[in-house]
């Protein structure tokens, strides 16, 4: 995804959030069910900030960004989930780490994403727990499905009445898209070890998150990912680069 393009996703998907957060706007905070997404306030920032934000720091492919709506959606759909201002945040950040995990070749690990996301790393881990309970891990998307996704967000775009409709055209996807099927993705995200952290989380072991996400704590994109802005003298002296220095604190 280039810049231009990351933009565009951004924007679209932004005013698509924000329609969604202010049709719930209404809705009293003890009508809606309080989960762990729930914050006490709203977030210094808005979603559009705090998508471009997420854009910036990732480099996750255009591609995770309808994915992320797509499980939004199925968030939505299969619990009632009232998305309101105290909880799109978390919801966000989540749901895009949860697509890189899914479809990106490289991807990094839930800290760099709380440090992103601008929440602590047990939060984050104990979030996409919760996150794949709520869509019974339904994280496979059909290439029909995709497109679905994508020809709203495109429709959302050409509305005249939007303000994000302005001259904006989003990308196709990359020549060589395609959506890994549930088997191929096994290497990569062991459904087996989720279920054992979620009977951890049952079982009410505070320290659930540290002993679930262990092995996916020491994961590492390959050097290649984090290039801009490494430190050429401690690459050469073959020592990791740790892409998290250069991600810029969440204000509070």
């Amino acid at each position: 995804m280039n810049e231009e393009e990351g933009r565009v996703v951004v924007r679209v998907l932004a005013c698509v959030l924000d329609k969604l957060v202010a049709a719930n706007q209404h809705i009293a905070v003890s009508q809606a069910a309080v989960s762990k997404f729930q914050g006490l306030r709203e977030p210094g920032i808005c979603i559009h900030d705090y998508l471009q934000r997420i854009c910036r720091y990732s480099s996750c492919s255009m591609e995770c960004f309808v994915l992320a709506l797509v499980y939004i959606d199925r968030l939505i759909q299969r619990n009632n989930f009232v998305l309101t201002s105290l909880n799109v945040h978390r919801i966000i950040i989540t749901s895009v780490m949860l697509a890189a995990k899914f479809l990106d070749d490289q991807y990094f690990n839930n800290a760099f994403y709380a440090r992103v996301g601008g929440v602590p790393c047990a939060e984050i881990n104990a979030l996409e727990l919760e996150f794949l309970f709520l869509i019974n891990f339904s994280l496979y998307v059909t290439t029909d499905a995709y497109h679905k996704y994508l020809s709203e967000l495109e429709s959302h775009a050409r509305s005249q009445t939007c303000p994000c409709s302005r001259g904006m055209v989003l990308p196709p996807p990359s020549p060589a898209f395609g959506f890994p099927d549930a088997e191929a993705y096994g290497h990569r995200l062991d459904m087996r070890h989720y279920a054992a952290a979620g009977a951890q989380l049952a079982g009410e072991d505070p320290q659930f998150a540290e002993a679930a996400y262990a092995a996916d704590a020491k994961y590492t994109p390959p050097a290649a990912a984090p290039a801009a802005g490494a430190d050429p003298n401690n690459d050469a002296a073959g020592a990791y680069y740790d892409p998290s220095s250069q991600v810029v604190p969440m204000s509070t």
